[in-house]
């Protein structure tokens, strides 16, 4: 039951717009009647976005989060409590370490607007540990990239001045580089998510048949640490997106920094403030379980525990992640033909082990990629940017590092005990310093909500403008003409979803942050490449 009735849409759309909340718990019925202009349904990184650029233009929007924490990925977690010298310990746990990459523009924007994570830490180093044999191998990578004296996109051949790298690399490999090098230019030919490109089911295995072994290693390991996934799962459109988004087209891109606590604390604590303080309101525990079509708009229904809801607003913005988005599209009457044709991207499991050593590595590099007879993908030693473990540190001379594992699935299928026992192993053989100094440990497992990232463009995928009247959608797997990935691409669809919404409402409407140009010989060597392909196909 909705209490209040929109009988056509509102001439005025804010003034005249009513949101009916009833709860229905037996026995008695309650109504509590607000003026709303838009519902924002999912309260991840970019659910947070579009409400807090609603409510910065005064729309006053109704967050519902189906979760009892908001953030998503970036939501934080149980608190982890450890005895070590005769003290106490807490650390908090997450979903996983994220970073603040060189095009993140939009979501810097957003956080440095409120004040919020001022106190990054730039990273600095991160290693390239590749076991192999009986042996491991070890080069300091990311420096050499992002300082490298060649412009993009030669700026890679920074590491063949590295004694380190050279010394990682076969004669096969050196032989090889031209081969691997033209694979990867593939990036400055084709630009997956601002043109119309069919890959059909092209994944970037078949691109690194007949690479040598270490240099396909490498960029392997660069891309799981990106994707969270494994060659012959990520799409080879996903891979060439990411490379020119992180890496190919300019040095800055692989520039990032890191938050100096958990995800949750650090950034999506206080965007909710941020919105709250603004005029937003934001209910946690709330799972949207059908969107109706109304005269004036949109009603919303969702579940509290045992009470149910529903409210009504001109404007809906859905922020879910794609299976949750296609569940309730489907469960929709209203959007359930629609969606039962598109194409919904899968989502990966992952796995998250912290270990606590009473020493430190010896190792400069704060974090590092995994490549050959390991089971983790790539480590952050937390100590070097995160305020509890660092002072866990300076008490103690022990050091935290987080390992991420991305599959196989018959990995992540193993015992809890199973994994952190793998994860120790890596660790302490690319440390041998740290064997017998393990004190604790813990596993996290994700459910399968990371994107399996391919790009997406075409009537059958959702994008910002989705196929029904009112409603815009946003989120890191939606389409929308911008080159953004993950964090920022779910930033960048927050802000013009919330931007096509106050535009529907005649409020002014943020602008969308465009990434910033190829350095010029990138630039010239897309052109030249695109040129060739025009050519090719005109024949």
């Amino acid at each position: 039951m909705v209490l209040g009735s929109n009988p056509g849409r509102p001439t005025n759309k804010i003034a005249d717009c009513m949101i009916a909340d009833c709860r229905l718990a037996a026995p008695a019925q309650s109504a509590i009647c607000n003026l709303q202009s838009a519902i924002v349904i999912g309260g991840g990184l970019a659910g947070l976005t579009a409400a807090l650029s609603l409510a910065e233009a005064g729309a006053r929007p109704l967050l519902l989060e189906a979760d009892a924490r908001l953030g998503g990925r970036l939501a934080g977690g149980d608190t982890v409590s450890l005895e070590h010298g005769g003290r106490s310990w807490r650390f908090t746990a997450e979903h996983g370490i994220h970073g603040l990459w060189g095009q993140y523009h939009n979501l810097r924007a957003t956080l440095a607007r409120h004040g919020i994570a001022a106190d990054r830490v730039p990273a600095l180093r991160e290693d390239w540990v590749h076991a192999e044999g009986g042996r491991v191998l070890r080069a300091e990578a990311g420096s050499a990239v992002r300082r490298s004296l060649f412009p993009a996109p030669l700026h890679y051949l920074g590491l063949l001045l590295r004694p380190s790298f050279l010394r990682m690399l076969t004669l096969a490999d050196l032989i090889g580089l031209p081969r691997v090098a033209g694979s990867l230019y593939l990036a400055l030919a084709y630009d997956p998510l601002m043109e119309e490109i069919d890959f059909g089911e092209r994944s970037v295995a078949g691109l690194f048949d007949g690479w040598p072994v270490r240099l396909r290693a490498f960029v392997s390991a660069l891309m799981r640490s990106g994707l969270a996934a494994r060659p012959e799962e990520v799409p080879l459109a996903g891979f060439l997106a990411f490379l020119r988004f992180y890496t190919m087209l300019r040095r800055d891109s692989w520039a990032f920094d890191y938050l100096p606590a958990d995800s949750g604390a650090a950034v999506i604590d206080p965007l909710a403030a941020a919105i709250t303080a603004h005029g937003g309101a934001i209910r946690a525990g709330a799972t949207a379980t059908c969107v109706e079509r109304t005269p004036g708009g949109w009603r919303v229904r969702w579940g509290e525990g045992e009470a149910a809801h529903a409210a009504e607003a001109p404007q809906v913005v859905l922020a879910l992640d794609a299976q949750a988005a296609r569940r309730l599209l489907a469960a929709s009457p209203d959007t359930a033909a629609r969606a039962a044709d598109m194409v919904w991207p899968a989502g990966l499991e992952t796995g998250v082990v912290r270990l606590w050593f009473a020493r430190a590595p010896r190792s400069s590099a704060e974090s590092g990629i995994c490549s050959g007879e390991m089971t983790i993908d790539n480590f952050f030693w937390l100590q070097r940017f995160q305020r509890d473990a660092a002072a866990w540190h300076a008490a103690t001379g022990g050091a935290v590092v987080e390992a991420h594992i991305y599959g196989p699935p018959e990995v992540l299928a193993q015992p809890d005990a199973a994994l952190i026992a793998r994860a120790a192993a890596d660790i302490q053989r690319a440390h041998p310093e740290l064997r017998g100094q393990l004190i604790h440990q813990t596993v996290r497992r994700n459910p399968p909500s990371h994107t399996r990232f391919g790009a997406s463009g075409g009537p059958r995928h959702l994008a910002v403008a989705s196929p029904w009247p009112d409603i815009s959608c946003c989120g890191d797997w939606v389409a929308y003409p911008h080159p953004a990935l993950f964090l920022e691409r779910a930033c960048v669809t927050g802000v013009a979803a919330a931007a096509r919404a106050l535009g529907e409402l005649g409020l002014p409407a943020p602008a969308v942050i465009p990434a910033t140009p190829p350095e010029p010989l990138a630039r010239g060597l897309e052109r030249a490449l695109r040129g060739v392909r025009r050519m090719v196909r005109k024949r």
